[in-house]
Parts: structure tokens; sequence; C-alpha cells
């Protein structure tokens, strides 16, 4: 028979054990939401409508200039291809999960790697730093694409 003073400690142990789980799935939701609004600030929302965006790709052969005064293709890799689309060119990609982003493999048939040189993006004069479809466009954002040597 198990005295009165052991039920009381078990039960004590079981509301202290109850009250550490509450806490931590608190906390755990906690940095969860406030991690998703930090990423959801970062990149803006997947809906919005971004005005007056400029695009340049600079290859060895040809330039293109492309403007729209509004567009519903808020990421790099999506306004590049709605460019694409317009000049009826093509664009190859390959995703890679690790960085949950595209990577642009060719532009108009110009392949990464000829004459160790790569398509790499810049946002407003500014290397960028981030995949090109986890960057989230802003009004008046100018993005340049350059066929050039890595920057790594």
């Amino acid at each position: 028979m198990i005295s009165t003073s052991t039920k009381h400690r078990r039960i004590i142990d079981i509301c202290i054990y109850l009250i550490i789980v509450t806490a931590l799935i608190i906390l755990v939701v906690t940095v969860s939401n406030s991690e998703w609004l930090s990423l959801s600030i970062q990149r803006g929302n997947s809906n919005e409508v971004v005005q007056n965006v400029q695009m340049r790709i600079i290859s060895p052969d040809w330039n293109v200039e492309y403007y729209a005064a509004i567009t519903e293709n808020v990421t790099v890799a999506d306004f590049l291809f709605e460019c694409a689309d317009h000049y009826n060119f093509t664009v190859t990609k390959k995703y890679f999960t690790g960085y949950d982003s595209f990577l642009i493999k060719s532009i108009n048939s110009i392949e990464n790697g000829e004459d160790d040189r790569y398509w790499q993006y810049y946002i407003n004069d500014e290397f960028a730093d981030v995949g090109c479809s986890n960057y989230f466009l802003k009004n008046n954002d100018v993005v340049e694409w350059r066929f050039e040597q890595p920057h790594w």
C-alpha cells in the first residue's frame, strides 16, 4: 500500500511535469511564430503587387531591358520568367532544397560555367546574396543579371 505522502509526491511530480511540458510547448509555438513573422517581413507577402520594376540582362552577345509598371511576379525568379516570356527566350533552372531556391542555369542558351562565368544577379547595383526565388522585389527595384566571374 502506498502512503499518503508518496501519493502527494507523485501528484506534485506529475503537476511539475505538466507545467514544464506546457511551458515548452508555449515556447516552441512562440519561437516558431516569431520566425515565421520574421521571414514574412523579410520576404514580403507573395500575394503583393510591385510597381515600376526593371530588369536588365547583360550577356556576352546581347542585352535585354524590361520594364513593368506593375507585376504580380514579386520574386526575382518569377520576374525573370516574365521577362523571358515577354521576349521569347528560354531560362533553365535547378531547384536546390538546401537553399529553398532556384539556381538559374542558363538564360537564352548561355549556360553557367562557360569561360568560368555564371549568371549572377544584382538588386539596385548591389550583389544579391540570397537565392533568386527567395528575394522579393520592392517598388522601383532594378534587377540586373550579369554573366560574369563568380564572387566566391
